[in-house]
């Protein structure tokens, strides 16, 4: 039986819940995009914090930083819910999570894959400007649902986004095929100018896990699937990759794609990480400029649950 100092404590933390759930600014609840002065440093920002977790993502996504800021960032919305909940929306779909704003109004925190806490400079019915943790100001508006327009949307050419999504997606598949297929000439194919630039990037322990085996082994290195399709060692075992969570950034001439892979030989994942490709279209054909991944082995960090398939 609950003894009465229980039953008090109990009752006192369900009305402080309850009090934060009503007292909140209820301008925040609705759809924001960023304003058009602030996308070039909201850019800034992402790039940022993936410098702490993935380098070589981070310099891909600098590389397309027109393309960025043009086609991508005006089409993303946040969308905060009475409920808590929250959802951020982007042109490949949207990553849910839930939002908290302090007992003093002063911090806004966002929780995802990951808690990202704001400091609130303004919030009013139609602007919402906030600081990051890396000191940049960035200022949202409240728009209506689906709103927004990118600046390559609203001008008069003859790009079809939509269209070169798929183009890159065809790449994406005739890509994996030739790697489950061992069809060295294929994959050359894909490649600008038939030439291969393929460069691995080690995880610490990863790496020194490696180094371990193969002292000649370095951090960063043209290494890859590439090598091994015409192994004699494994020609009677398969081979494959398996995307994960695929983004793809273009405006219709440049293209980067970044996604979540495994690789597998036989029915053995191997290894896993982030992979970026830098794509340019010429001759009414997409081509692989340079690709770049990132590696854990499967002995060292375990498969991520959302990758287990």
């Amino acid at each position: 039986m609950k003894t009465k100092l229980t039953i008090v404590v109990s009752f006192l933390i369900i009305n402080f819940l309850n009090a934060q759930k009503t007292n909140f600014p209820k301008n925040i609840v609705g759809f924001w995009k960023i304003s058009e002065k602030s996308t070039e440093v909201y850019f800034l920002d992402l790039v940022e914090n993936y410098k702490r977790s993935d380098v070589a993502l981070a310099g891909q996504l600098e590389s397309q930083k027109d393309v960025l800021i043009k086609s991508y960032i005006p089409e993303i919305q946040y969308q905060f819910n009475e409920d808590f909940s929250l959802s951020i929306i982007t042109p490949q779909g949207a990553q849910n999570g839930t939002w908290q704003i302090s007992s003093d109004q002063k911090e806004l925190s966002l929780v995802s894959t990951r808690t990202i806490k704001y400091k609130i400079v303004n919030l009013s019915p139609s602007d919402l400007t906030i600081t990051t943790e890396f000191g940049k100001t960035i200022t949202f508006e409240k728009v209506k649902a689906k709103e927004s327009k990118t600046n390559i949307d609203t001008e008069s050419n003859d790009i079809d986004l939509t269209a070169s999504k798929k183009e890159i997606q065809n790449l994406i598949n005739e890509f994996k095929s030739a790697i489950k297929k061992k069809d060295s000439v294929a994959l050359t194919n894909l490649f600008y100018d038939k030439k291969i630039t393929w460069i691995s990037v080690a995880h610490d322990k990863s790496f020194e896990y490696g180094k371990r085996i193969d002292p000649n082994s370095k951090e960063i290195q043209q290494s890859g699937a590439f090598e091994l399709l015409n192994d004699p060692q494994l020609k009677d075992i398969g081979l494959e990759e398996k995307f994960y969570n695929i983004n793809i950034f273009t405006d219709g001439k440049l293209a980067t794609v970044v996604f979540d892979y495994k690789f597998l030989m036989g029915s053995t994942t191997t290894n896993w990480g982030t992979e970026s490709w830098q794509l340019v279209k010429i001759n009414n054909s997409w081509k692989i400029y340079n690709l770049m991944y990132t590696f854990n082995f499967l002995n060292v960090k375990p498969l991520p649950k959302s990758m287990k398939d």
